[in-house]
């Protein structure tokens, strides 16, 4: 094809700054934001708007706006450069850099996809520079967002033009649309940066949040066309996207991204029954976001949904009649608390069929309780071992470490609570049979005391204020994609409080965060940063 034979200096040229020239804005990448400690009383920003990084588009919301682009006729190569490890979530702004290690993928990802949609330009009947300059700005307003200036079609009709001398009128385009898919306008939510306080973003920024953050992807000619300053307007949308199936992706994405299940696969599940496990995943999330007590639901439901596959899992009898037959079963309280057992997240904080305390106390002190915890010190693994011999039982080691003066101090705050879960396996499967369930939850306000077993622990939680709390301020840190400076600290946790209040389920802390200043606005970078 005489499209592989056009050189990418054409296009490079074309751009001019273009993609590399944006690059700087992502800044460098360290350490996971989080610090350790969230019990220190910061000074309080007096504003509950925080400063955001330019965005680029992470992986999700690439395909799925290519989708929308496009259509099911175009598949997104997988080159598209994924999320950096070690941040909380795959939109923090320093997940997505465009570093030079992201912009070789970039470009792959955007030659595969303009191959492809050569061969879907409309065929042009008159002059083919006008249809080609119809065709490209038409795109590039939806690409971008909004209406693509002149300026903008410019470079695209150019890339056009350039490439028409060797190729026909469809790789031409190709090439235009090879171009478009590395522009700054596409790749990143481009928005006023005020230069002091803050400023209230247009209607048009307003909407591209909100489809980036609802549906990963783009908005529709609606939402477009909607005031969406106007408070009433804004939540008439809010909620028509919510209840968009493309929504159910989005919000589910953000709640496997909480539970740190995203893409799990454990080697203790085959896989159909990793297949099954997501299903009904899939289900318990949609019955949660359907539930006048959502978190309630997430945290202590006892029913669930089975196939054949999961009834052999499960241990129940055999009703189903194949993997596509699902009927909705109640499980021992004991065995089903939520998700909290589920042998997704249970597999996912485990060694292998070995459950492990620490991870499990971690997953409830850092995602429930939004406190953070020190990584271990170099060699720590290394000293577990010289603490207990190897024949120590796991609640042994747990206790060596716990009356270590160095390791205490950190596993103090995780192994006590994953003591409650010693019933569940690394696959996630109940083995009550000689199982020590009591456990303990240390050093927090409103929490702390001993449980036994994961049904109480599961009960306490859902009806702590303190999670639902860091529910809403995860949601936040999610939509934002960052986490909360310190200055900032105390006034996102107020923040998350009432947003919490005003919300009596999941779906209404989900519409309600879309009227918040938070999201409305945006303040000015602080003075190191401009």
């Amino acid at each position: 094809m005489t499209f592989l034979r056009i050189t990418r200096s054409l296009v490079a040229s074309a751009l001019g700054l273009g993609l590399l020239g944006v690059a700087a804005c992502t800044g460098s990448i360290g350490d996971a934001p989080d610090g350790p400690g969230t019990d220190q009383q910061p000074l309080c920003s007096e504003s509950p708007v925080f400063d955001v990084a330019m965005y680029r588009i992470n992986a999700d919301q690439y395909a799925r706006a290519v989708h929308d682009l496009f259509g099911d006729q175009v598949v997104v190569d997988a080159t598209f450069p994924s999320p950096l490890q070690g941040y909380l979530f795959s939109t923090y702004t320093e997940a997505n850099p465009t570093a030079t290690a992201q912009v070789r993928p970039i470009m792959d990802a955007a030659e595969s996809v303009a191959m492809q949609v050569v061969d879907l330009v409309p065929a042009c009947d008159g002059d083919e520079a006008a249809c080609a300059e119809t065709y490209l700005r038409e795109l590039a307003s939806r690409a971008f967002r909004r209406p693509a200036t002149d300026d903008e079609v410019a470079i695209l009709t150019g890339l056009y033009t350039g490439a028409r001398a060797e190729s026909d009128h469809a790789e031409a385009v190709g090439i235009a649309v090879f171009g478009l898919l590395q522009m700054p306008q596409f790749l990143y939510l481009m928005e006023e940066q005020p230069t002091e306080g803050t400023s209230a973003l247009t209607s048009e920024e307003i909407a591209q949040r909100m489809a980036m953050l609802y549906w990963n992807g783009l908005p529709d000619e609606t939402l477009l066309a909607a005031d969406l300053t106007d408070p009433e307007v804004r939540r008439e949308q809010t909620e028509r996207l919510v209840a968009d199936d493309k929504a159910t992706a989005a919000i589910g994405g953000f709640l496997y991204e909480w539970m740190k299940v995203k893409d799990w696969r454990s080697g203790e599940h085959t896989p159909e029954q990793q297949a099954a496990l997501l299903e009904e995943m899939n289900r318990l999330l949609a019955d949660a976001l359907r539930s006048p007590d959502g978190m309630t639901e997430l945290l202590t439901g006892t029913h669930t949904y089975v196939n054949s596959v999961l009834e052999d899992f499960y241990g129940l009898p055999t009703v189903s009649s194949g993997p596509d037959d699902w009927r909705e079963v109640d499980l021992d309280p004991e065995q089903r608390v939520g998700i909290l057992t589920h042998p997704l997240l249970m597999s996912r904080f485990a060694h292998g069929n070995a459950a492990s305390p620490i991870l499990r106390g971690q997953f409830i002190r850092v995602n429930l309780l939004c406190q953070t915890i020190p990584a271990p010190p170099a060699g720590a693994t290394d000293e577990q071992s010289s603490l207990t011999p190897e024949d120590a039982t796991p609640r042994e080691k747990a206790q060596a470490r716990l009356d270590h003066p160095t390791c205490g101090s950190c596993h103090r705050l995780m192994d006590p609570i994953g003591f409650g879960f010693d019933a569940f396996d690394g696959a996630g499967r109940f083995v009550p049979e000689g199982a020590d369930v009591a456990g303990e939850i240390t050093t927090h306000e409103s929490l702390t005391g001993t449980f036994e077993g994961v049904r109480e622990l599961g009960e306490r939680l859902a009806d702590n204020e303190d999670v639902r709390a860091c529910f809403a301020k995860q949601w936040v840190r999610y939509a934002l994609g960052r986490t909360e400076a310190d200055a900032e600290r105390c006034s996102a946790n107020a923040f998350a409080s009432a947003l919490t209040e005003q919300s009596q389920t999941l779906t209404d802390l989900f519409v309600n965060f879309a009227s918040s200043p938070a999201f409305l606005e945006r303040a000015a970078a602080p003075e190191e940063d401009q």
